[in-house]
C-alpha cells in the first residue's frame, strides 16, 4: 500500500505532457492514419488510434466523437493538402505560355499526390464508400481557371469550356488510376505524355494557341 502511494504521489509531481490542441488534433489524425492504412477500415477501432497515438481513448473523443468524425477529419486534411499543393489560381495577365506550364505543374502534382496517398485514398474513398467527387473539386477548379486564363490570353482556343475542363480532367484521373499500378520509373513518360495530350485538347502547342479569347 505505501509502495503504491508513493508511486501514485510521484505521478502526481511529474509534470503532465500537455501539448496544444492543434498539435493534439494532428497527432491523432497521424495516428488513424498510419492505423487505418496499415489495418484497414473494418479492423481499426478509436481504441487502436488512441493506442497509436500514445493516449488514453478518452483523450481521442474529446477530439472526435466517433470514428466517422476521424475519417471527416482525414478527408477534410487530405483535401487541404492535395489543394495546398495545386497553389494559386492562375493570374490573367500571366506570360504568355503559362498555360502548358499550369497544365504540366497539375499533371506532375496530381501524379505525385496520388501515388503518396494511394494507401489512405483507397481507405478514406473506396473502404468508406466516400464518392471520390469532392476529392477531385480542387482539381477541376484548377482546370476550369486555367482554361478561362487560357482562353484570355489566346492560348486556349475552345466552343464548350466547361465540357473541355471535364474531358482533360476525367482524362486525368484515368492517368492517375492507371498510375498507381505502374513502376514509378514511369513517371516522366506519363506526366509528358498526359501534359501533351491535354495541351492538344485545348488547342496548345505548335499547331494551336492562336485563338481569340471568348
Amino acid at each position: 500500500m505505501t509502495s503504491r502511494t508513493g508511486e501514485r504521489a510521484e505521478a502526481a509531481a511529474r509534470p503532465t505532457r500537455r501539448r496544444p490542441p492543434d498539435v493534439r488534433r494532428e497527432q491523432l489524425l497521424d495516428a488513424a492514419e498510419r492505423v487505418l492504412v496499415e489495418r484497414g477500415l473494418a479492423a481499426t477501432t478509436v481504441a487502436d488510434v488512441a493506442e497509436a497515438a500514445a493516449v488514453a481513448k478518452g483523450t481521442v473523443y474529446l477530439y472526435f466523437k466517433s470514428k466517422a468524425e476521424l475519417l471527416a477529419g482525414l478527408r477534410a486534411r487530405y483535401f487541404e493538402g492535395f489543394a495546398a499543393r495545386l497553389g494559386d489560381p492562375p493570374d490573367p495577365a500571366g506570360a504568355a505560355g503559362a498555360t502548358a506550364a499550369r497544365v504540366e505543374r497539375l499533371v506532375a502534382t496530381s501524379y505525385d499526390f496520388a501515388l503518396a496517398n494511394h494507401a489512405l485514398h483507397h481507405v478514406l474513398f473506396h473502404e468508406a464508400g466516400f464518392g471520390e467527387a469532392d476529392a477531385f473539386a480542387r482539381a477541376h477548379l484548377v482546370m476550369a481557371e486555367l482554361v478561362e486564363a487560357g482562353r484570355a490570353s489566346g492560348e486556349v482556343e475552345v466552343t464548350d469550356p466547361e465540357l473541355a475542363t471535364e474531358f482533360c480532367l476525367h482524362g486525368l484521373h484515368g492517368m492517375l488510376v492507371a498510375a498507381t499500378h505502374r513502376p514509378r520509373s514511369q513517371r516522366r513518360r506519363l506526366v509528358a505524355g498526359v501534359t501533351e495530350l491535354i495541351c492538344q485538347a485545348l488547342g496548345i502547342g505548335t499547331g494551336g494557341g492562336t485563338g481569340r479569347p471568348g
